[in-house]
C-alpha cells in the first residue's frame, strides 16, 4: 500500500514528543533496528519502507502490521536522520516497569537530569553492552522514545527497560538496600571499589553533575584518575557524560 500525504503528515508529526505521547507511540529508523523490533516483543502499529526493503522483507512482517511503500523522497521527508536508511517504523510505546528490580548482583543505572539524547542513547547502548538491563531516570531527563535517543541506542532500548521518577525519593527509600555510587572530584579512586557487588550508579547532567537533592543520598563517593595534561600543556575539564558513564559501568559490572 501506498502512503498517503496523510500518513506522511502523521509520521512527520512524531518528531515531537507532545504528538508521540498524544499518539502512544514512537519512531524507530534504519534497516537493523526495525528488523530486531519484527522478532521482539514491541508492538509495531506501521512500516514505512521503500519498495525494494518491503518487498525483500514482506514475509517478516508482524502479522496485522500495516505496510506503507513510500519514494526515496517521502521517506526523507517523515525521517529525522540526515541520510534515511530505507525504513521505519512507527511503534506502540510499551508500558514502563513501575519499580526497579533491586539486586546486590545488578548494577542499576540512575541518570539525574541527563538532557544530551545522544548521551542517553550511547548510555543506553553502553548499558546493553556490559549487561546492564535497568535505567532509572529524573523526569527532567530526555525523553527516551525520541528518535535520535531511539537512533543512538542502536536496537538497545529493546534490552534495557527505562523508568521515570522522582529519582531523589526514589534513591532515599532504597538507600539502605544497595549501595549508590556517584562521580565527584573529591571521590575515591574508581579502582578501589569492589566489583562484584553491585548497586545503583548515578550519573549527573552534562554540565551541572549530580544534583544536591540527589547527591545526599550518595552513600559511594568515586572519581574517575586522569586529567592528565596533553603535550600542549592543557588537560580536559571533564568528560562527556557518556564516557564517564561507560567507565564506570565497566568498573561496577567487572568480575
Amino acid at each position: 500500500m501506498k502512503a498517503s500525504a496523510g500518513d506522511i503528515k502523521y509520521v512527520q508529526s512524531l518528531q515531537q514528543k507532545k504528538f508521540r505521547r498524544q499518539h502512544g507511540v514512537f519512531v524507530a529508523e534504519g534497516a537493523k533496528i526495525v528488523k530486531e523490533l519484527l522478532s521482539s516483543d514491541f508492538e509495531i502499529e506501521a512500516i514505512y519502507g521503500v519498495a525494494d526493503w518491503i518487498e525483500q522483507n514482506n514475509s517478516s512482517l508482524q502479522k496485522g502490521t500495516s505496510s506503507f511503500t513510500v519514494s526515496e523522497n517521502d521517506l526523507g521527508r517523515i525521517s529525522g536522520l540526515k541520510t534515511p536508511n530505507q525504513v521505519l517504523a512507527v511503534v506502540k510505546t510499551p508500558t514502563l516497569h513501575p519499580e526497579p528490580n533491586l539486586s546486590r548482583n545488578k548494577v542499576i543505572l540512575a541518570l539525574d537530569t541527563l538532557q544530551d539524547p545522544g548521551n542517553l542513547g550511547t548510555i543506553i547502548r553502553t548499558a546493553d553492552w556490559f549487561g546492564i538491563r535497568q535505567i532509572v531516570c529524573s523526569q527532567e531527563t530526555a525523553d527516551v522514545f525520541s528518535p535520535k535517543v531511539i537512533q543512538a541506542t542502536m536496537g538497545s532500548f529493546l534490552r534495557v527497560s527505562v523508568l521515570y521518577t522522582d529519582l531523589a525519593g526514589w534513591l532515599e527509600t532504597v538507600r539502605h538496600e544497595v549501595p549508590i555510587y556517584g562521580a565527584f572530584p573529591e571521590g575515591d579512586n574508581m579502582f578501589e571499589v569492589r566489583p562484584g557487588t553491585g548497586g545503583i550508579l548515578v550519573i549527573g547532567n552534562e554540565s551541572a553533575g549530580i544534583s544536591a537533592g540527589v547527591s545526599k543520598w550518595v552513600s559511594k563517593r568515586i572519581k574517575i584518575p586522569g586529567g592528565l595534561p596533553s603535550s600542549g600543556g592543557f588537560s580536559p575539564d571533564s568528560l562527556n557524560a557518556s564516557i564517564a558513564a561507560g567507565i564506570l559501568m565497566s568498573v561496577l559490572t567487572r568480575t
